[in-house]
């Protein structure tokens, strides 16, 4: 009763938008208290979250009197940006800027760099539109309107696909973008994506097949009245009307356009406002607003599968529906679209309402309750981006957003893709892939389009000498819409008999459904990994596991035991036939919580040497426990875990957990680590487990079990080292290579990428590593060095070698080690560059 009281106080001032730049600010007001006074106030919400305490807060762009509202309401309240428009336009149109080379590059005015700070205008959208169809008018239809706003400009539409002027039955998209003037980014990225397939059809698949197997329709500006007031006002940019330009007829002016159609119109005051005052007023009446009239009608006149509606800000992904917290039939599909929408651009996925807030009469709504359309708006860009990001991030933030646009139009049709890859040992049975041994290939795939597939086709290849594909390809049963692939049928390969064990072999398993090919690239590892040394700490001694430094605990130092169990320690063992683990300090039964933990310092446990050399690919895997988010001053300490190639003189950390987060809660734990990705083995490793309390208050408990060391007995993969230059191509030349170093098949073949192209280059080799700059780039190789024979590289850069180890001097051996880089002329500088690097350890 209070708040209402003082809210009517409060509201005796109104806070009403006048029709011009009045100065806004963005405030941020926290607390369940402070949600609900913004509600009643109709405050303009920008984005939502909470503390880390877990306090509800809202960011809203605020006048003066509504500031002065929060202030009269005894809200906590404060300003984060003073002038926002000003903010924005100080990151706009930044001296000297350019696009580059890229796409939008060939646009007058370039893509990121039109007139409004780096944003196209009202005009420049419409001239960006003919330029497109002028130039390739096999794929764009001229553009059309749609309608004419309030001040009769015309809202622009265009069409994409391969035959724009015939309608060809094929799955229809639609991109639509700024219902909200104040949002250009929305704009900015669309004709983006519509640059992107433009300029690589013929070249990319997949802008290939987009355009000749679906139907795109584009609306790059729905509220052109309102940005062209944006532009009147800040014609630098930065300027926040959200609304048309509708004069209410008492001093305010523009209805909310995403709150004005007529799906679940006025569904309640919480998702859409009655006030004319406040950004979110929905109108006198459903589709009241003639921009909303045409879209209506143009969104009822097509069969749009999927669409966009896009928006700024807030990195989210939202699905309907928005006027209330229920969810669509097909909410599951929604989700698995919105997952793999966001796969790159990591933005939360899920429905309007209870993702960020309630919104009636919104354009998703529409698509989905009235036409069945499978509709999303993406919220592009984070806080620090707002409603006008800075000129820089025009492009990445379209960039971000490509593949989430990509699979909207996938998703439209039919799409099935490969999800993973189960390999059989088709040889001994053993359970390992083995020299010589044939291998099942057993792909599993999933229909995530809007239409499923008459039949789905699957194939296998490899570029590796070392395999041999049998069976490589195979067709699958028709599959549903938003379903799992039935397949039976195994694709099947054949090992070399040469192939060192432990090599990685590259494959590529594709999946064709619709017309289209979906490929994965999977790699097979060869041989199975040996145990190495394994203790499972049930032996009648500690097997050379010992206390090491530091041991400055007053209680609580390692011990072998049958653990009696506390809150933060272990009742049982790991082991599953065992009793016995590593424990920090052993309590007496019944004893209290913090009985014999470690207290006062740290305590060390230390294993016995292990031998690695000749061994490819050790991991370390070890069960452990550890806890401490008990006592009164919780998750104050860590627990580290280290390794050492040198018999414990130095040690190179593997893990630290704690201070808070995942595992300091107690319970077993696995962990499994790459010590080749960290380390270079030798014959005196040694790994070390410490615990410490060096906090106060703490219950630190600790455990260990099941530790095993595991690796590869074979040859050894070539191990890429050194990093190359960009060239005047682009990031680089990449060396790489196929077959084995193995002596006896003698099949090792050098192989270069990104080089230049049709150009002349050589490989070149030394006994040592090296680092000195070289060229344009890096020499990476040293010692005893020799030039192999000049090869020409094909138009995309790329060349080969195929090594004669039979005819290296000195004779080579098992065990010894060249080092090999690619040298290749270059444009501008010294005229040259060189590659990365790549070192072979040669075995029998």
């Amino acid at each position: 009763m209070l708040l209402t009281v003082a809210l009517a106080f409060a509201l005796q001032t109104p806070a009403t938008p006048a029709p011009s730049a009045e100065a806004l600010h963005l405030v941020r007001l926290t607390g369940a208290r402070a949600l609900t006074a913004a509600a009643l106030l109709d405050v303009d919400v920008a984005e939502r979250g909470a503390t880390p305490s877990g306090a509800p807060w809202i960011d809203v762009v605020a006048t003066d009197a509504e500031r002065r509202a929060f202030a009269r309401l005894g809200l906590d309240w404060r300003t984060t940006t003073e002038d926002l428009a000003a903010f924005y336009a100080s990151r706009l149109g930044a001296p000297g800027y350019a696009r580059g080379l890229g796409v939008g590059a060939w646009l007058q005015p370039p893509f990121a760099m039109g007139s409004t700070g780096g944003y196209y205008t009202f005009a420049e959208v419409a001239s960006v539109l003919d330029q497109m169809a002028a130039a390739y008018p096999q794929l764009v239809a001229p553009k059309v309107s749609i309608g004419a706003t309030l001040e009769g400009r015309d809202i622009w539409m265009v069409k994409l696909s391969d035959n724009p002027l015939v309608d060809e039955g094929e799955p229809e998209v639609r991109i639509d973008a700024m219902h909200h003037a104040r949002e250009p980014q929305s704009m900015q990225t669309t004709l983006y994506f519509m640059s992107w397939l433009l300029e690589s059809y013929g070249t990319d698949p997949l802008a290939t097949y987009l355009l000749n197997e679906r139907e795109l329709y584009c609306v790059p500006c729905v509220n052109p009245d309102g940005y062209e007031y944006n532009r009147a006002t800040n014609p630098g940019g930065g300027g926040l009307w959200r609304k048309n330009r509708r004069d209410n007829g008492n001093g305010t002016f523009g209805v909310d356009l995403n709150r004005n159609y007529p799906f679940q119109w006025g569904y309640n005051t919480s998702g859409s406002s009655t006030n004319p005052s406040a950004e979110t007023y929905r109108g006198a009446a459903p589709a009241s607003e003639p921009e909303v009239q045409h879209m209506v009608a143009f969104l009822a006149s097509r069969d749009f599968a999927t669409a966009l509606s896009v928006h700024t800000y807030s990195n989210l992904w939202l699905a309907p529906f928005g006027y209330d917290s229920v969810l669509p039939t097909n909410h599951a599909d929604y989700q698995e679209l919105g997952a793999l929408a966001t796969a790159v651009n990591g933005y939360v996925y899920g429905p309007i309402s209870t993702t960020l807030y309630l919104a009636n009469g919104g354009t998703v709504d529409q698509d989905h309750g009235l036409h069945g359309t499978m509709s999303w708006t993406p919220e592009i860009g984070s806080s620090s981006d707002g409603f006008w990001p800075a000129q820089t991030r025009i492009v990445p933030l379209a960039e971000e957003n490509l593949l989430a646009f990509q699979r909207t139009l996938l998703a439209a049709g039919t799409w099935v893709r490969p999800t993973g890859v189960t390999f059989t040992d088709l040889g001994d049975g053993d359970g390992s892939f083995e020299p010589g041994e044939r291998v099942g290939v057993t792909v599993s795939a999933r229909s995530s389009g809007r239409l499923g597939a008459a039949s789905v086709g699957l194939s296998l290849a490899s570029a590796s000498p070392s395999v041999v594909i049998s069976d490589g390809s195979a067709a699958g049963a028709p599959v549903a819409a938003f379903a799992d692939v039935v397949q039976l049928d195994a694709l099947t390969l054949d090992l070399a008999p040469g192939t060192p064990v432990g090599a990685l072999i590259p494959l590529e398993v594709s999946v064709t459904a619709g017309g289209f090919s979906v490929a994965l690239q999977v790699t097979l590892e060869v041989g199975s990994a040996m145990t190495i040394a394994a203790w499972d700490f049930e032996a009648p001694t500690d097997e050379g596991w010992a206390l090491g430094l530091p041991n400055d605990a007053t209680t609580g130092h390692w011990v072998r035991v049958d653990p009696v169990g506390t809150l933060a320690q272990p009742e049982d063992d790991h082991t599953s036939s065992g009793t016995r683990c590593f424990v920090t300090g052993q309590g007496l039964p019944g004893g209290a919580l913090g009985d014999n933990d470690v207290d006062g310092g740290s305590t060390t446990l230390v294993s016995p040497p292990f031998d690695l050399v000749g061994v490819n690919g050790p991991s370390l895997s070890y069960w452990r426990w550890y806890s401490n988010d008990t006592g009164g001053a919780p998750n104050a300490d860590v627990f580290d875990v280290s390794v050492s190639a040198d018999d414990g003189a130095t040690w190179t950390l593997l893990e630290r957990v704690g201070p808070a987060g995942a595992g300091t809660s107690g319970g077993w734990e696995l962990v499994d680590v790459d010590l080749a990705a960290v380390i270079t083995p030798t014959d005196r490793m040694r790994v070390r487990f410490v615990a410490s309390d060096l906090g106060t208050g703490s219950i630190i408990e600790a455990a260990l079990d099941d530790v095993a060391v595991r690796g590869f007995v074979g040859c050894t993969a070539p191990e890429r080292y050194c990093v190359g230059a960009p060239n005047h191509w682009g990031p680089g030349a990449r060396i790489g290579w196929s077959g084995t170093p193995s002596l006896a098949a003698d099949d090792l073949v050098l192989e270069v990428t990104d080089a230049n192209p049709s150009g002349f280059g050589l490989f070149f080799l030394g006994t040592t590593r090296a680092q000195v700059p070289s060229g344009n780039g890096t020499l990476c190789v040293g010692g005893t060095t020799a030039r192999l024979p000049v090869v020409v590289t094909d138009p995309t850069g790329a060349a080969s070698f195929a090594l004669d180890l039979a005819s290296f001097t000195p004779v080579l051996a098992a065990g010894d080690v060249l080092r090999f880089q690619f040298w290749y002329r270059d444009i501008g500088g010294a005229g040259w560059n060189d590659s990365d690097a790549l070192e072979v350890t040669f075995c029998d």
